[in-house]
């Protein structure tokens, strides 16, 4: 009788075990302290997260400026970032807005931005590269693309000017090439007229101010304008550069052609002065 009792005593006591889902005492204590690491990983996690977020804490303070840089200084980038406000930390800073107001520099192509940790900002930076002066006012790429620089740093930018109706410089440019590429096939040694500023009107009338370049100097004393009209402009510059050795043959060595007028089905006129002495 009396292990029959110690029987049914046992069987309760591991009924009352398998209530609390452990078979053993070591299970129990194994689960309490895996239950002990989730709760300190997340706290580990949830306190970083908010180091990170602390704006005392990991600001984007360093900045690393590349690219084929001609005009744009790291002093450009500080002051536009700073220009969004107190600098952010390297969780919250949103790159697209800086990427954003880069770009609002007129002389910047592309900007990619991306933050290294901890608290630098990588910024690579394409420019417009300006070959030519746009109605005094802006420049040009070599695509036509219109855009400005500070004067400061284009003072001693020497290119050739191209002048014309707003919103056509793409047109200009594509017809000031083909003129320049007639002017290069027929230069030799001796001779070459390098265009130093293209016209064109409303009515796509053409002027262009050349300069003559003998053994690739150029003098300044030897600039002429040429008036080639709205119509057969190329064949009219192919025209003058084929007969301009004869017709400098005629003209005194104290005097010099100024203005040479394209626009005469069967013939050039020219309009000349006296070389400065």
């Amino acid at each position: 009788m009396k292990k029959i009792r110690q029987a049914a005593k046992r069987k309760k006591e591991k009924e009352r075990k398998k209530l609390f889902f452990f078979c053993n005492l070591e299970q129990a204590l194994g689960f309490i302290f895996f239950i002990l690491v989730i709760y300190v990983t997340i706290w580990v996690v949830q306190s970083v997260k908010d180091w990170m977020d602390d704006p005392e804490r990991v600001l984007l303070s360093q900045l690393t400026l590349s690219g084929d840089l001609t005009f744009t200084t790291e002093e450009d980038i500080r002051k536009t970032i700073l220009g969004l406000g107190l600098p952010n930390t390297y969780i919250e800073q949103d790159v697209d807005s800086i990427q954003e107001e880069i770009l609002r520099l007129p002389w910047i192509k592309q900007a990619s931005i991306r933050k290294q940790w901890p608290d630098r900002l990588l910024v690579h930076i394409v420019e417009y590269k300006p070959l030519f002066y746009w109605n005094d006012l802006f420049l040009l790429d070599r695509d036509g693309e219109m855009f400005s620089l500070p004067l400061d740093r284009i003072s001693n930018l020497q290119l050739p000017q191209l002048y014309g109706p707003e919103g056509k410089q793409k047109i200009v440019l594509n017809e000031y090439h083909r003129l320049e590429n007639i002017s290069n096939q027929l230069a030799n040694n001796q001779l070459k007229l390098s265009i130093k500023a293209a016209v064109a009107n409303e009515r796509n009338a053409w002027q262009l101010f050349v300069k003559q370049c003998v053994s690739n100097f150029c003098s300044d004393n030897q600039e002429m304008k040429l008036l080639l009209g709205s119509e057969e402009i190329e064949q009219r510059l192919l025209r003058f550069i084929k007969l301009f050795p004869e017709i400098q043959a005629r003209i005194p060595k104290n005097e010099k052609i100024v203005v040479a007028d394209l626009r005469y089905e069967n013939g050039i006129a020219v309009e000349r002065e006296k070389i400065a002495q």
